[in-house]
């Protein structure tokens, strides 16, 4: 199990990667046709601009898998050990809330992305937006992790949050 979680993770975030890439490139390509060529992209902007969007809700989990958001070592000094763990089971399972509320807002919203079509780009919008979707299925799934690893008392696999 652990190296299908590892597999995961590992292709989420070389998927970060390749997308912050393509984003250097293509700004970077923009950036000279202006100035060098004097002809500007058409589809460059929006490019970037759902590109930051899947880099966001991509990156979001990536970095609560990891412990590095901003944690709340005040509200954790107060509780002793077994205290502490519930807490950290409390966060985690409002990871896996907020997750599901991003699906089900998603979800929602695909009945108006579904007939649209980016201007620059031409895809359809639920391309667009798909990491949000993929994020929100990956910090669920995440969450479920952590809390599963919680559960079982294995808190060396988890992230130190102080």
């Amino acid at each position: 199990m652990r190296r299908i979680n590892a597999a995961v993770d590992r292709s989420v975030e070389w998927l970060v990667v390749a997308i912050f890439l393509a984003m250097v490139l293509v700004g970077g390509f923009q950036v000279f046709n202006r100035f060098v060529l004097n002809s500007s992209l058409s589809w460059s902007e929006e490019f970037q601009r759902y590109g930051q969007v899947w880099l966001v809700f991509l990156g979001i989990p990536v970095a609560y898998e990891k412990g590095m958001h901003i944690g709340m070592d005040s509200a954790q000094a107060v509780f002793a050990e077994p205290g502490k763990r519930g807490f950290l089971l409390l966060v985690d399972v409002l990871w896996c809330i907020l997750g599901m509320v991003i699906l089900v807002g998603l979800y929602r919203l695909s009945a108006f992305l579904g007939f649209q079509r980016s201007a620059g780009l031409g895809i359809p919008m639920t391309w667009a937006y798909g990491g949000m979707a993929i994020g929100a299925a990956y910090m669920i799934f995440v969450g479920a992790r952590r809390i599963g690893t919680n559960l079982l008392g294995r808190h060396s696999d988890l992230p130190d949050w102080r």
